[in-house]
């Protein structure tokens, strides 16, 4: 496992955590094609805020940090938030508008600017192992999340990496926690973006946890352009493999789920088109009447028809619902709703105490 070429990864304990890793930086060689995906809640962080400024711009460096989500801080977040970022200009001899930053953690601190930018000069000179960026991204995480592949059918070999963060906090809507796609791949603006969109909404947008938006959710895939591919069958394998990475990382969120003891995959088919769907796929995944029979092994499926009903969806007595053993820590439900040809595949967990236990006790 490789970082593709073009980029470099720093990490680094700055003082947010008492302890951990809680600051990382991706730089590239040169500048980096950018597409993002950002929450769509009302109240964003001000890093989400800034980010959305530069995102079309050519990307020099990402900075994220860890333990403080830069949310609903104080009137001069967003202010505090560009200090950060042209003191990081400053140092990686760059313009603001080719930075993007990520937070995650608690809403409602301000963050230490201090302790923050000190760190600048060591954390541009350290280079650090894929494992300890992934270290530095995480909160209530209990494992990193990385996925790799190499990509290309010829003798240009193109590489993706990526990383995620996220256990609770996680419905699916353009985004769904923080997560960094690295590729190597040279191919147009547009079709990155067209490719990036297709992966994420296999893969982000179709995971549910508790059905909460956080105000942080990010998602940046960028490209340094280093290993140009043009013919159709490597553009073919690279969009496979793209689309791989990204659900790889989906389905670890979901697998780390804060008190989650089953990962679920619901499988719909029959909808009358694509949207109803995944429509369908979301408020069973949502429903927390659903999550807990699950939990509890109960084959209630009345709870089932009940969230199709809620999202609107009409079905008749001939549904067909078939479920995998429910001893099983990954169980899966195929539902053949009779309407149409519309199929998704959406994931989600069971909801168990100790998921109260945990966001009761977080602060």
């Amino acid at each position: 496992m490789k970082v593709p070429l073009g980029f470099s990864l720093s990490a680094l304990h700055c003082g947010i955590k008492k302890k951990k890793l809680d600051l990382g930086l991706i730089t590239t060689c040169g500048y980096a094609d950018a597409v993002g995906f950002f929450t769509t809640n009302a109240n964003p962080s001000y890093s989400v805020t800034f980010s959305k400024r530069n995102i079309n711009k050519p990307i020099k460096a990402v900075l994220v940090n860890s333990g403080n989500a830069n949310c609903f801080s104080h009137k001069a977040g967003l202010n505090d938030t560009e200090k950060i970022i042209v003191k990081l200009a400053k140092e990686l001899k760059t313009a603001k508008a080719n930075i993007l930053f990520a937070s995650t953690g608690i809403i409602g601190r301000r963050l230490p600017i201090k302790k923050i930018t000190d760190k600048f000069g060591v954390l541009k000179d350290t280079k650090s192992t894929i494992g300890d960026f992934a270290k530095s991204i995480c909160t209530t995480d209990t494992f990193t999340k990385i996925s790799y592949r190499k990509s290309g059918v010829g003798k240009n070999k193109a590489s993706i990496i990526g990383f995620a963060k996220g256990a609770g906090m996680v419905a699916p809507n353009m985004a769904t926690m923080l997560a960094f796609i690295l590729t190597d791949v040279k191919i147009s603006k547009g079709i990155f973006k067209k490719l990036s969109k297709n992966a994420i909404d296999e893969s982000f947008n179709s995971i549910t946890i508790d059905g909460c938006m956080s105000t942080n959710d990010t998602v940046f895939v960028l490209s340094s352009g280093k290993v140009p591919i043009t013919r159709k069958k490597d553009m073919d394998d690279f969009q496979k493999n793209l689309k791989e990475v990204c659900l790889d990382l989906a389905k670890m969120v979901v697998k780390d789920a804060e008190g989650a003891t089953k990962f679920i995959e619901i499988n719909i088919k029959g909808a009358k088109t694509l949207s109803e769907a995944k429509r369908a796929g979301l408020f069973i995944a949502n429903s927390n009447l659903f999550k807990t029979a699950v939990y509890g092994e109960n084959p209630n499926w009345g709870r089932i028809i009940s969230a199709l009903g809620d999202a609107g969806i009409k079905v008749s007595e001939n549904i067909s619902i078939n479920v995998s053993s429910l001893k099983r820590k990954e169980v899966k439900f195929d539902l053949d709703l009779k309407r149409g040809k519309g199929s998704w595949r959406t994931y989600t967990c069971d909801l168990t105490p100790k998921y109260i236990k945990i966001n009761a006790e977080y602060s």
